[in-house]
């Protein structure tokens, strides 16, 4: 096994925990999970056992359902192999930087890439969540679908992200960004 590997592995090892400490503590059965999520039973037992790496989709309609950020389900204070692995969807790698818990709002900080030639489409997160991003290489357009923005290098914007949402890469190279999601208790 190469060292991607074993990141790879302590990653959803530490993910599956999570997700499975957080189901048990909403009192919550897999099976009830997986109507909530519609994601598989079988799905989120291997995911649960860290057999299986979740996807950005599977991780946000589980961590939707239990009413946590996605954060609650990564690893944070965990050794920092495990902390740098991103959680991919159909065109973002995102990797959580960090996390900040006050009495007002959960706030994630994660560096991301976005791909070109695919769109990522995001379900509405929680009500009041809002997505701030500042955009460092190439040229996206994203937000809420039919209001989308397009940014370029150094510009940045922030919207609502309680209603559908996506991300494309306009031209053919990638795009470097930050993004901060901010979720009000």
């Amino acid at each position: 096994m190469t060292s991607s590997d074993n990141t790879a592995a302590e990653f959803a090892a530490i993910v599956g925990a999570r997700v499975r400490d957080l189901r048990k503590a909403r009192g919550m059965s897999l099976g009830a999970l997986a109507k909530a999520t519609g994601v598989g039973k079988g799905t989120l037992s291997e995911l649960e056992s860290g057999r299986r790496n979740p996807t950005l989709a599977t991780l946000f309609a589980i961590t939707t359902a239990l009413g946590v950020p996605i954060s609650a389900a990564l690893p944070a204070g965990e050794p920092a192999s495990a902390r740098a692995e991103p959680i991919r969807g159909d065109a973002i790698e995102a990797t959580l930087v960090d996390r900040f818990d006050d009495l007002s709002a959960v706030t994630e900080l994660y560096r991301v890439t976005i791909r070109p030639g695919r769109e990522q489409r995001s379900e509405p997160h929680s009500s009041g969540v809002t997505e701030h991003w500042i955009v460092y290489a190439g040229v996206v357009e994203l937000g809420p679908r039919g209001a989308l923005v397009r940014l370029g290098p150094g510009e940045s914007t922030s919207f609502t992200a309680d209603v559908p949402h996506s991300y494309r890469v306009v031209g053919d190279g990638g795009v470097a960004a930050t993004l901060l999601v901010r979720y009000p208790r």
